[in-house]
């Protein structure tokens, strides 16, 4: 497991760095939301089975995969920085939460409680130190990381540098790691160096 601090936020910081998100959601009824971010909108709903429709993915698989988004940029990011090549990147998240919180049956956290992050990264970079680097960095670096940190929530990252990344690598480790099912038959391709 790679635990790291969330980066406090600079005591000096006067705004000038500051920078803005803004989101619109429209209630569209049985748990449906439309949302705009720029000139870009999606849906959020929930299951048929709490009240939702079922028609796009829930908050929380939303902010899964925009830890997996924002942990892409900041690894692409960083490589640029480095001078580092890579060819492939896939990123894959299990995060685990304990239903009772959203329902109000139990006095426990509604977020996640757990959370694993697998980042598999096709490169040829075999330079233990400078993957250590760039790992540090984008561990560092990543705000979704940061904030799932801040949160408190137990964050499991593993990274994984090979010569050849297959679309489901990512997915399948993460899987096999947790003790479910792997999506393909054969884990031939996960085999790699491990950061």
């Amino acid at each position: 497991m790679t635990s790291i601090p969330a980066v406090p936020t600079a005591p000096e910081n006067n705004g000038t760095h500051d920078k803005r998100i803004r989101a619109k959601g429209s209630w569209q009824g049985k748990m449906r939301t439309a949302v705009d971010i720029r000139d870009f909108s999606f849906d959020i709903d929930e299951p048929v089975r709490i009240g939702g429709t079922d028609t796009a993915p829930t908050p929380m698989e939303f902010v899964a995969g925009a830890v997996n988004g924002c942990v892409s940029v900041v690894v692409e990011q960083v490589a640029k920085e480095l001078g580092i090549e890579f060819t492939a990147l896939e990123t894959y998240s299990i995060a685990t939460q304990d239903t009772r919180g959203f329902a109000g049956t139990a006095d426990v956290s509604p977020f996640f409680h757990s959370y694993r992050l697998e980042i598999h990264v096709e490169t040829a970079l075999d330079d233990s130190d400078k993957q250590q680097e760039w790992t540090t960095q984008v561990h560092r670096r990543c705000p979704a990381i940061n904030l799932v940190q801040a949160a408190g929530v137990e964050l499991d990252i593993h990274w994984v540098f090979s010569t050849h990344v297959a679309p489901d690598d990512a997915e399948d480790s993460c899987n096999i790691a947790l003790g479910y099912t792997p999506r393909k038959t054969t884990i031939d391709s996960l085999k790699g160096v491990s950061a």
